[in-house]
């Protein structure tokens, strides 16, 4: 039982260390890290079949722009810092989603 206190007691300690370590810290302003995320992101055209455009908007300037079927099966992808502004695909008839960063939209292409 004596034991248990012990190791109990230990815990309480250790945590209230830390959370006192913790309000020391500086942390970042969150608009700061807004800001920064504004900056690395852009507006983007895909161009479906050289018919339909659809407009993506806070897509971020490096990583990949990922194509989905309805199945979750990936169809393409395009690499954004190649395209800036817009690109074309070609896509068969279906359900797709569209995932660039954390933007994710969904088409049907007719």
């Amino acid at each position: 039982m004596i034991r248990y206190k012990k190791i109990l007691f230990l815990l309480l300690f250790v945590g209230a260390g830390f959370t006192a370590n913790a309000a020391g810290m500086d942390f970042p302003a969150s608009s700061s890290v807004f800001e920064q995320q504004q900056q690395n992101t852009m507006s983007f055209d895909l161009r479906i079949n050289g018919t339909t455009t659809v407009k993506m908007e806070n897509v971020p300037t490096s990583g990949y722009l990922e194509v989905y079927s309805i199945l979750g099966v990936k169809v393409t992808s395009v690499n954004l810092k190649t395209c800036v502004g817009g690109r074309d695909i070609e896509l068969p008839k279906g359900l797709y989603i569209l995932k660039a960063g954390k933007m994710a939209l969904k088409v049907i292409v007719r």
